[in-house]
């Protein structure tokens, strides 16, 4: 019982972190970078803070919501036969959806600054570090803009999908 209390805490805390963090960027950092209000400098470590929280939870999230699967949902069979069970796999889609949206959101506005590869971006991710040219925030908003909105939509429906598991979703 305290394995399974354990994986419900730690699966929300991070679900709770990285869709917090994801809104709050596309609320504040995104408009800032826009009109000029933060700098580049500023913005990057915004989206690379973000970045970072992704790849985290892109390893915590998975782990944990296996294991409540295994344990809450066996027979495996009744992800695709109940309610609950669709709900818990929507909320995979979105998750891997909303992960998607913010790894190519970072690594086009990492593109826009230099021709970096994919391998040498998914070590580094996009340090303020690793600016370059007089590209300004709003640049590298734009860049970003389409993919974190996305991604904001995806946090949304992550949460409205959490709140009708959590309230009870009729088997």
């Amino acid at each position: 019982m305290a394995v399974l209390t354990g994986a419900y805490a730690l699966h929300v805390l991070s679900a709770a972190l990285w869709t917090g963090a994801t809104l709050y960027v596309v609320y504040a950092v995104l408009p800032g970078g826009a009109d000029g209000r933060l700098s580049a400098e500023a913005f990057v470590d915004g989206i690379h803070r973000l970045l970072m929280i992704t790849r985290w939870t892109g390893l915590v999230l998975p782990a944990t919501g296996a294991y409540l699967i295994w344990v809450l949902y066996a027979p495996l069979e009744t992800l695709m036969t109940t309610a609950r069970g669709w709900a818990v796999v929507a909320m995979f889609g979105l998750w891997g959806t909303m992960n998607t949206l913010i790894e190519l959101g970072v690594f086009r506005t990492r593109r826009s600054v230099d021709d970096v590869g994919a391998v040498r971006y998914m070590i580094e991710g996009f340090p303020a570090d690793g600016l370059r040219g007089g590209l300004t925030a709003a640049d590298l908003a734009a860049a970003a803009r389409p993919y974190l909105l996305a991604a904001a939509a995806c946090a949304v429906l992550l949460l409205v999908d959490a709140a009708l598991l959590a309230g009870g979703i009729p088997s």
